[in-house]
Order: C-alpha cells, then sequence, then structure tokens
C-alpha cells in the first residue's frame, strides 16, 4: 500500500504543504528511493473556494513550488491553479522565471501534462521552457503575457513589483523577500533552498535550433499564445488549440506563413474578430469550432472566395458578457450554409450566461437539418477568472 500512496498527491491547504515536503523526501524502510520518486500526478490548488492562505508566502517559494517539483522528477502530470486569496479581481501571481527553469530541470523527460493557472508568465519564458517538454500531450496555461521586443529584452531578470489596475481595482505587487528572516513555514535548510533556486537557478543545456518539434502535443491552451512566434515551434499532433488574437497579432499575417498546423480539428478562438471565412481557411480540418463573443461583433464574411469546408460539424457561440449578441455571427454560419460552404455542418450550439428567450434562427436551422440548441454556461469555479478560462 505504501508504494501507491503517493502516486498520486492532491492538496488543498498552504499548511500542509511543509510536511508533505518532508514526506516525499523521505525514503521509507526497504525502499531505494525517496516517496516523491513515486509520485506520477500533482495537482495543486492555493486559495480556491473560502481556503485561504498566506499570499506572502507566495514569494517565499512559489518559484518552486516550495520543493514539491524537485521532490517529484518522475511526475507526468502537474496541475497547478494558485489564486490570490484577497477580495477583487483574481490577477495572475508575480512568479519569479526560476519556476520554469525548475520544470524544465526536473521534468522534461517525463511530463506529459501540465496546466498552470495564476502563474505570470512572459512568452519567451514559455517558448523556452516547453521546448524542453518533448513528451508533453496536453498543455493549458493561463497568466501569460506577450512578450514585447521594443519593451522587453529575451529572457531577462524577473521584474521585482508591477502596478496593475482594472476596473477601479489597483493591486499592487512586490517580490522583495527577505530570506534572512525565518517565516516560520519551513526550516532553515529548506528556506536556504529557495533562496538558492531564485539566484542561482539555469536553464539547462539546450543546443538544438528552431524549430523545437514536440511530436505529441495534442492540446494547446494558452490566454495569450504570441501567434508570431508561433513558428519557432511544431505540433505535428496538434488537434485542440483555444488561443486569443488581440489587434497588435494579426492572425492573418500568421496565417500567411502557415504558423497553423493542419491537424487542428478542435478550435476555440477569441479575441480580435476577423471573417469567420478566414477561420475555415486556415483550418481546413476542423470538426468543431467554438468562437468567443469577448471583443464586438464580427464581420460579414465573403465565401465566394472560398472553397466548401468539409468537415466542420459544430459551431458553439460562446458569450461571458450580456452586451454581445450572437445573432450577427449565426446569421453570417448560416449564410455559409446558403452557400453550401458547410455540408457537414449538424449543430449550432449557444453558450449564454442567461437564457435566450428568442432564438429567431430556428425555423431555418430546422429547414436546413441543423441542429440549434442553447446550453447556459455554469458559474465560474474559481472567483475572479475572466471569461472563458473560468473553467
Amino acid at each position: 500500500m505504501e508504494f501507491y500512496l503517493y502516486e498520486i498527491v492532491m492538496i488543498f491547504r498552504f499548511k500542509y504543504v511543509a510536511i508533505l515536503l518532508q514526506n516525499l523526501r523521505t525514503t521509507p524502510l526497504g525502499f531505494r528511493s525517496p516517496r516523491g520518486h513515486r509520485c506520477r500526478r500533482l495537482d495543486f490548488y492555493l486559495g480556491i473556494g473560502n481556503i485561504i492562505y498566506a499570499d506572502e508566502a507566495w514569494y517565499e517559494g512559489g518559484h518552486t513550488l516550495w520543493g514539491l517539483i524537485s521532490a517529484c522528477p518522475n511526475l507526468e502530470i502537474l496541475m497547478a491553479r494558485v489564486v490570490r486569496s484577497v477580495e477583487g479581481l483574481d490577477y495572475p501571481h508575480l512568479t519569479h522565471k526560476a519556476l520554469w527553469k525548475t520544470v524544465a530541470a526536473y521534468l522534461s523527460k517525463t511530463l506529459r501534462r501540465i496546466e498552470l493557472y495564476g502563474f505570470w508568465i512572459r512568452t519567451d519564458r514559455l517558448e523556452m521552457m516547453l521546448r524542453y517538454l518533448t513528451n508533453l500531450e496536453a498543455c493549458r496555461i493561463i497568466g501569460a503575457r506577450k512578450f514585447d521586443p521594443h519593451l522587453d529584452t529575451y529572457d531577462d531578470e524577473e521584474p521585482k513589483e508591477r502596478l496593475l489596475g482594472s476596473l477601479g481595482t489597483r493591486v499592487y505587487f512586490e517580490d522583495n523577500w527577505d530570506y534572512s528572516e525565518m517565516s516560520g513555514w519551513f526550516d532553515a535548510s529548506t528556506v536556504e533552498e529557495f533562496k538558492a533556486a531564485k539566484e542561482k537557478s539555469q536553464w539547462p543545456p539546450f543546443d538544438s535550433p528552431p524549430p523545437y518539434t514536440l511530436p505529441f502535443l495534442h492540446t494547446l491552451r494558452v490566454d495569450r499564445l504570441d501567434l508570431q512566434r508561433l513558428h519557432q515551434f511544431s505540433f505535428p499532433s496538434l488537434r485542440h488549440l483555444d488561443m486569443t488574437c488581440l489587434f497588435e497579432n494579426r492572425l492573418e499575417l500568421c496565417a500567411t506563413y502557415n504558423h497553423f498546423p493542419n491537424s487542428v480539428t478542435h478550435l476555440i478562438y477569441g479575441g480580435e474578430h476577423i471573417p469567420l471565412a478566414h477561420l475555415l481557411r486556415f483550418f481546413p480540418q476542423l470538426t468543431q469550432l467554438t468562437v468567443a463573443l469577448e471583443l464586438g461583433d464580427f464581420p460579414a464574411s465573403d465565401y465566394e472566395t472560398i472553397a466548401p469546408h468539409l468537415h466542420l460539424e459544430v459551431v458553439e457561440v460562446a458569450t461571458w458578457d450580456y452586451r454581445y449578441d450572437p445573432q450577427l455571427l449565426i446569421r453570417d454560419v448560416l449564410m455559409a450554409v446558403r452557400a453550401e460552404k458547410l455540408p457537414s455542418l449538424q449543430t449550432i450550439k449557444l453558450t449564454p450566461l442567461r437564457e435566450y428567450t428568442e432564438l429567431p434562427w430556428r425555423e431555418e436551422c430546422d429547414a436546413w437539418g441543423i441542429r440549434l440548441e442553447q446550453v447556459i454556461r455554469p458559474k465560474p469555479t474559481f472567483c475572479g477568472m475572466s471569461k472563458r478560462h473560468q473553467g
């Protein structure tokens, strides 16, 4: 029983992290390796629901998940959601780049799935970490920030402070942890490890030039995917893609350089609103398309210039804001149906926050043999998470 006990570890309360770390580093009698070496999955949740913790603890050891990553060098699944336990919008934590170096150093050969929410990571560091994770199958990271070549230096030092403001809320982050004073959460030797990781961590050696191939990656979800840098990677098995495209990151330009794998069958798209016909042209193998109405209405499409899309079966129109009406987008989908551009379309699905009392498109959908359904979007699992990243 002892052999399997630590194969999957889930933790929800920060006060148990220190004792968990000690247990993972201990070698039981009759075994040759510490318990943590048998751990294959780590689920790490802080600040979820009403379980609060000391936010300042983040700056002492959050950059190594308080030693848990190095204690579990054979992890295949890492799922971590760290929510600030203060009222207001849930901004990602200011995260030292030692965390990404630690993941690359210890988990490069074993990690198959990584899901991170609440960790502030700039996209250049995300790219640097991903190139090591050659066995990765699924990647979901919410909290990414675009690398701006005019303002940022590639892989420079992390900022020690940041002031954010949104909707009248101002949040100040500061990483000035004083390791000379004991916090009481961990013993002195462990605190020294945290300090050393922040000061001395290095990227593992890496000599291969781009493009960096992740041969097994089938699911990629990053809230700020820097499309103009996507060409540095090759994802030959990618099927599920969730991306946000903002105005400074032109989707048409990226498509011109063949940044999107033809293997993508499921797309969740949000951000800059472009004609639906563009998405059909950029992703010819799509079977399911989810469009998030986040920034306004989609412009009408010209379907005369594109070939029929033979595979699309489901179009979902997702709304997180009452101000945005799905009517224009659904009208555009039906226009494609009339133009015989969507011969395989079976379902148009609406997922609003509250039920639409009138669905003026139902009669035409019935005439075309297309099912029109409505599913009310559930309330967010994690308070403060915005838009489609709440689930």
